[in-house]
């Protein structure tokens, strides 16, 4: 397992990704276990979900077991922006979550979805479980199997999602067609959300296992989801295995494309390769090279590292790891095809396969110790990259929310190290609430103030950090929004002293916020891209301590700043608004 993921405290926010479709929300991960107990009733399908009403219970289920008709976390019970004053949901696009009889108790994996009303978006359906519930937070990950172990049911289910995927329309953003474009298209796209979308795969850079990894992520979620199949994940193509180099039989047999949804028949791949004639050979899927690398973007034989160097994220760079050449650029190469042509290449439903190999390299290469270590670049941390959730909504991650995939994204693979007992998940420690009537929080040429609810739970959470230096508290900033950069930055400050003029010298400081770059642009090639929104986290367990024990709340003041005069006296600040920020959170990792 890699080491537990710090983010960088950093003080101006330089890098956002402007290169591809706007995202409504970030995407939350991981997913949290969430208990209930029936009765519970899921009504029909609207608009492709179902919705599941409940009550929240007061404590967490390793406490008290929730009552008939609640729901609660295992560790806790619900805070903020959690609770919905309309009432609380369970929302499913999936077809998983069914209505839970009187006496039942079921497990679910879910998370606060922003886009839909706050609800609980369900990612993962556990089943009927039994108190007494445990009161640390586990959600037993997915694990990426070889294909050469699936059984009849799982390759069924497979064909199953895909062939349901590409039955949708090219304009759905859950469809085959729409997701294989996403990557690369010959396609003219027809609608904003199509040219926003479509060719934005990262290669030739330090972004490539990055952006792959978010890519094949919400990919197996819609696959789920369309599959119906709570237990369904994308398997992986295990080459490197010499008893594996033919083309895996699901992929070949039918040779249908009629009854199986995994065939792509000529041109479209070779003849001989449909046949299980043709097959990779040792030189191709060849990944010594890479493995042998220590760092991700220099050296090696390409001067890149196994990862890729340091690039600006775009579709085609010039700075390719060892990796991304071979074996991944080999392979695509050797199958020809669509797979052989960038543009065409995730048409082939082998393209998941593979690049879920590639993927499970990625940890493979961590896993061998002896220095090799992730970026640490704040710009590959913070950049956002744009895809689409099972909902058909638009959402974002960062490469600072994906480096472990285990304890980010729920997935592991079936060669990986041993899943630990329990995972460390982010903890919420508490959240601003929202201002009746203002969904978002403005930013102005005047001091934001933001309150943060503080119970005891949180206060003994702040109390204790000291004594444990491996944990550590984080103010996130979330879902930053700007359509014009203004002429000044913000200095933010935790619980300043009351009363007290802020200024350099105020105790509490955590660092500063500047929408340089989050704002709307226009990209090298001429078109006009739009901002990215994002997120960033501040290291503030330093100022944990100074967190009064007594008190109900804690107080973020954002500062505008600018030039300074020749006493340093503040100069006047441009009366424009800055832009809106989605909520202010302390989380633990």
């Amino acid at each position: 397992m890699r080491a537990p993921i710090v983010a960088l405290a950093i003080f101006v926010l330089f890098a956002a990704s402007t290169h591809n479709a706007a995202a409504q929300s970030p995407q939350f991960v991981p997913a949290y276990p969430l208990y209930c107990q029936g009765p519970l009733t899921t009504g029909a399908p609207s608009g492709g979900e179902t919705t599941t009403p409940f009550q929240w219970a007061s404590v967490g289920a390793g406490a008290a077991s929730p009552a008939p008709g609640q729901c609660v976390w295992a560790d806790r019970g619900p805070r903020g922006t959690e609770i919905q004053a309309g009432g609380n949901t369970i929302c499913d696009w999936s077809s998983a979550m069914q209505s839970v009889p009187a006496g039942t108790f079921v497990e679910v994996g879910v998370a606060r979805d922003p886009i839909v009303g706050n609800c609980m978006h369900l990612f993962r359906y556990i089943g009927t479980v039994s108190p007494p519930f445990s009161g640390v937070p586990f959600l037993s990950p997915f694990t990426r199997q070889s294909i050469a172990n699936l059984t009849s049911s799982q390759i069924a289910s497979l064909q199953k999602g895909i062939q349901v995927m590409m039955s949708r329309a090219v304009t759905d953003p859950t469809s085959y067609r729409f997701q294989a474009n996403i990557h690369g298209t010959e396609d003219t796209a027809t609608t904003p959300e199509e040219t926003q979308a479509w060719d934005q795969c990262e290669h030739g850079s330090f972004y490539f296992w990055s952006w792959h990894r978010m890519y094949l992520y919400f990919f197996d979620r819609i696959l789920r989801a369309a599959a119906q199949d709570p237990n369904l994940v994308l398997p992986y193509w295990n080459y490197e295995d010499p008893a594996q180099r033919t083309l895996p039989l699901p992929f070949r047999q039918p040779a249908s494309a009629a009854t199986n949804s995994l065939y792509i028949a000529p041109p479209g791949r070779p003849a001989g390769l449909d046949a299980g004639t043709f097959s990779l050979s040792a030189a191709t899927v060849d990944d010594s090279g890479a493995m042998s690398d220590i760092d991700f973007e220099t050296g090696g034989s390409l001067g890149n590292g196994a990862g890729g160097g340091v690039a600006s994220p775009m579709q085609f760079n010039s700075a390719t790891g060892d990796m991304e050449m071979q074996p991944h650029n080999v392979v695509h190469s050797a199958l020809g095809g669509l797979m052989g042509v960038i543009d065409t290449a995730a048409q082939d439903p082998i393209f998941w396969l593979h690049h879920a190999n590639i993927d499970r390299l990625w940890n493979q290469w961590i896993e061998q110790g002896g220095g090799r270590t992730d970026p640490t670049d704040a710009t590959w941390l913070n950049t956002t990259f744009t895809f689409y959730d099972e909902a058909g909504h638009a959402v974002y991650l960062t490469g600072s929310e994906i480096i472990d995939s285990q304890d980010q994204l729920n997935y592991r693979y079936d060669d990986d190290p041993p899943a630990p007992m329990f995972h460390r998940f982010p903890l919420v420690l508490t959240g601003s609430v929202a201002v009746p009537g203002e969904a978002r929080i403005s930013l102005v040429a005047s001091p934001v103030v933001v309150h943060l609810p503080i119970d005891e739970q949180t206060r003994q959470a702040l109390a204790t950090l000291s004594s444990q230096p491996d944990r550590k508290v984080f103010l996130r900033i979330q879902d930053i929004r700007t359509e014009k950069s203004p002429g000044y930055y913000y200095a933010i400050y935790l619980n300043p002293p009351d009363g007290q003029k802020i200024d350099e010298h105020t105790p509490g400081f955590v660092g500063n916020l500047s929408l340089f770059s989050v704002a709307r642009h226009r990209m090298p090639n001429g078109m006009s891209m739009p901002g990215a929104e994002m997120s960033i986290n501040y290291d503030v367990s330093r100022l944990a301590n100074q967190i009064p024990r007594n008190s109900d709340e804690l107080s973020v003041i954002l500062v505008p700043r600018g030039l300074v005069g020749p006493g340093g006296e503040p100069a006047p600040l441009p009366q424009e608004a800055a832009g809106t920020v989605g909520s202010v959170t302390l989380i633990e990792r």
